[in-house]
């Protein structure tokens, strides 16, 4: 944290590390200070104190003079010490071992995990070739998937040392650049074949590159936790239009393959030509046998057994592996070419830049859906391995991958969970699985092409049926008995209907509106009023005479608190401007005088709430109360003042306090004031206790054996840890009861006034001091000590007596004032 203090009028305290040598105003004096990046060698160090000085409560005596904003302008004031917590602090996993679950474990599982990837690249080399026949190389397409897969699984592993084993381009990716190609093919009359194909080309590339950089700036904008919000069923109905995009993708794929029913069944007579059932028969027996197992070994046979008997019945109707392939029965073997260095600078310059641009939004889409999928994944994954992932940090390793597979000539990519939980995913492997899984792809640049002419052609067509059907049961199935409010799957149809009908890009733009006002309707029933309380019941850390405390329960209620939470918008205001409202409409209230605004777990505002706070400014000066803000960051009142609010009125209608304590106090002297009650600064102890003391008659007794004592300001009664050795009655001036931190860090705990009692607990429980006690200004206390005590028990036990009774009903009463203060807090 940076520090700003401020040497004129001695305002100090943490602020963000951004505003590090720029220059600000004191919110005090308005002097400009530069904020420095660590505190003053001499200055007094507090806990995170949000301002210097505290507000001093008006007409009470020993008190340093306030300044019109409300601010104490005496520096040796002691700060307000902090209650932060660091809400964004995340834990991660830890860091796995290379060998975490033993080296054959992991070689098995990257094993697996490759050759899952090699025919997840098939599928989606052949599915973009099929979409753009006349533009995409079939070779090129499929080098850069395995080179987007070797870059995903290595770095993945080697940056995150999750255990994940697969990654690369997935199916929301294969569902989108199927789009994007089929795009590029509908503007091929307008190109040359050259120019179509390195334009395609381009454009995977340069999506792959821009959902790095989104990524990226997504980690460094600490967008992690944000995504976590995004509505799940807008994603899922997103996602489902993928699943249609994919069986599509399978159909094309299948028009082109000559296998007829037919030609296997002649005895039947069957005419029509269902060129689709072979892969969608191969797609649904992977969907049924995997519905309940995702082992990737089970996989691998299945493809591995369909393929083998295919080649039987090819052998058997006397088929060769050449004419096969002719028939389309086989898919063709493939030069499988780096892309670099099938590239040359005449070729890029044959890039239609206008046509990429109009299919920009396809390769935006791929980019938004990379992303936000992601969030969706580390649910599972935290689910998986039973730890905390940062999302961030998965972020950043995402944008790290993408921007090296651009570079390389790959495709966009993302982790791919359920081809890495068929591979041994979980506590049995480490990075080595996936740096396997990555070497298997690399390695398959060089010898998959020739092998490529003995796959069935409808494998890949069945797969992507396989991950279709996977995708619609996910989330318009089993997403069903996932979700609590059946309206949350109504989005979700709702959004995969409307993709449906009208395209993906409809649909997302859709899930955009649908998002905001799903969050807009369920934030506005979380209200931003933490609790709502009053001054009768809820008094500040002042302890006072019994005269004052009459006064105070009877017209406490002139003081209305208000303590805000979570993020304030412009809208979000209305309750607070209606439970001002309510309370002014009270008729069973007395009219209202102060009211306080608590800022102390608010996360931030909009730039427009200063519009509401003038509003409240102006229902204050027409119904006659003092508005009092409590806890306002600086940057906070900052930001209001660049609005044209602010906190401090030079006619006091408006003013900030640093906590709610000191404004609650503040408002306590000023009824006192308002009611005439005298400042017990000329009574004596014994007429200040003759009203609450259960025997008054003993009082002059007891002053007998008490040792009168002058502190002046700033002088230490006791010292937190020393030895209770008495007890002390507060004739005159205020004693502040502190807690004594590490680092010469205090906070106040109590504040003690005429007429009151502190130290009695010590005597009683024979416990060092738990805090410390400070005198403001010039005090005269009385003091009773242990020895004493024990004299009077000798000597005077019905004084004793009285005097422990007086002790009871004291601390009975800060009782029933903490219970009344909890039952407020609970309602």
């Amino acid at each position: 944290m940076a520090f700003f203090h401020c040497k004129q009028c001695g305002i100090q305290k943490e602020v963000p590390d951004t505003f590090t040598g720029k220059p600000v105003r004191c919110p005090s004096c308005k002097q400009a200070v530069t904020i420095s990046a660590n505190a003053d060698a001499d200055a007094p160090l507090h806990e995170a104190a949000r301002k210097d000085t505290f507000p001093a409560p008006a007409g009470m005596p020993d008190k340093a003079t306030t300044s019109p904003t409300g601010r104490q302008q005496d520096p040796a004031t002691p700060q307000r010490p902090s209650q932060s917590v660091e809400i964004n602090s995340t834990q991660t996993a830890e860091k796995r071992s290379f060998m975490h679950g033993g080296l054959l474990s992991n070689l098995k599982a990257g094993l697996e995990g490759g050759l899952l990837l090699l025919f997840f690249c098939i599928t989606i080399a052949t599915l973009i070739q099929e979409a753009a026949p006349s533009s995409a190389s079939y070779g090129m397409i499929l080098s850069m998937g395995l080179i987007s897969s070797t870059v995903f699984c290595i770095t993945m592993s080697l940056r995150g040392r999750l255990p994940v084993v697969a990654a690369g381009p997935e199916t929301v990716v294969c569902g989108l650049l199927y789009l994007f190609a089929t795009f590029i093919q509908s503007q091929s009359p307008n190109m040359t074949i050259e120019a179509t194909g390195v334009t395609l080309l381009a454009g995977l590339v340069l999506c792959a590159l821009f959902t790095g950089l989104v990524s990226q700036f997504a980690a460094t904008m600490d967008a992690g936790s944000i995504l976590r919000f995004i509505p799940q069923p807008v994603i899922g109905g997103i996602l489902a239009m993928v699943g249609v995009l994919l069986i599509n993708g399978a159909l094309q794929l299948s028009a082109l393959d000559p296998f007829c029913i037919k030609a296997l069944l002649p005895a039947l007579g069957v005419e029509p030509c269902l060129k689709w059932i072979p892969a969608a028969s191969f797609g649904l027996l992977l969907t049924l046998v995997l519905y309940r197992s995702k082992n990737a070994l089970l996989n691998i046979a299945l493809i591995l057994l369909s393929a083998a008997v295919s080649h039987a019945l090819l052998r058997y109707w006397g088929f060769s592996i050449a004419e096969a392939q002719n028939m389309n029965l086989l898919l063709q073997p493939a030069l499988v070419p780096l892309p670099w260095q099938s590239t040359s600078m005449e070729m890029l310059t044959s890039i239609r830049w206008d046509i990429l641009l109009k299919g920009a939004p396809y390769l935006i889409a791929i980019t938004i859906l990379v992303t936000f999928s992601l969030a969706q994944k580390v649910y599972a994954l935290e689910l998986l391995i039973e730890d905390e992932v940062d999302l961030n940090g998965l972020l950043k390793n995402l944008a790290t991958a993408n921007t090296l597979s651009a570079f390389a000539g790959g495709l966009p990519g993302s982790i791919s969970l359920t081809r890495s939980i068929g591979s041994g995913f979980g506590s049995k492997t480490g990075p080595i699985a996936g740096i396997t899984a990555g070497l298997v792809c690399g390695s398959a640049i060089f010898w998959l092409g020739p092998l490529l002419g003995y796959l069935p052609r409808f494998v890949p067509a069945g797969l992507l049926v396989f991950f279709g059907l996977s995708i619609l049961r996910k989330w318009l199935v089993d997403a069903k008995r996932g979700f609590t409010r059946i309206d949350d799957y109504v989005l979700l149809v709702l959004v995969f209907l409307i993709s449906v009908a009208f395209g993906i890009l409809a649909g997302m733009a859709a899930g955009f509106l649908f998002s905001i006002l799903v969050l807009a309707n369920r934030y506005s029933k979380v209200t931003v009023i933490k609790h709502l309380l009053n001054g009768s019941t809820n008094r500040s850390r002042v302890d006072r005479g019994a005269e004052h405390l009459a006064i105070l329960r009877t017209h406490g209620n002139q003081i209305f608190m208000m303590r805000l939470q979570g993020f304030i918008f412009l809208g979000s205001t209305t309750p607070i401007l209606a439970a001002i409202r309510n309370r002014l409409r009270n008729e069973n209230e007395p009219p209202l005088r102060y009211m306080i605004i608590d800022f102390s777990r608010v996360s931030g505002l909009a730039s427009q709430v200063a519009i509401s706070f003038t509003q409240f400014k102006t229902l204050a000066r027409k119904s006659g109360f003092t508005l009092l803000f409590t806890n306002v960051p600086f940057e906070v009142e900052q930001q209001l003042e660049e609005n044209g609010f602010t906190l401090n009125e030079p006619d006091g209608t408006s003013m900030s306090f640093v906590e709610m304590d000191y404004a609650l106090e503040w408002c306590e002297d000023s009824i006192l004031k308002e009611a005439g009650a005298n400042a017990l600064a000329d009574k004596g102890l014994e007429d200040m206790l003759s009203p609450v003391f259960p025997d008054p008659d003993k009082l002059p007794l007891l002053m007998s054996y008490l040792e009168k004592m002058s502190f002046t300001s700033k002088e230490h009664i006791f010292r937190q840890g020393d030895t209770a050795d008495a007890m002390y009655f507060i004739e005159q001036g205020m004693i502040t009861i502190q807690l004594e931190l590490d680092g010469r860090k205090t906070t106040r705990v109590k504040k003690m006034g005429p007429g009151t009692v502190f130290g009695e607990m010590g005597i009683y429980t024979n416990a060092p001091r738990s805090a410390s006690a400070v005198a403001e200004g010039t005090c005269v206390l009385y003091r009773l000590s242990r020895t004493t005590l024990d004299q009077l028990q000798l000597k005077e036990p019905l004084l004793t007596s009285a005097l422990h009774r007086f002790v009871v009903n004291l601390l009975s009463q800060r009782v029933s004032d903490a219970n009344h203060h909890v039952m407020d807090l609970l309602r």
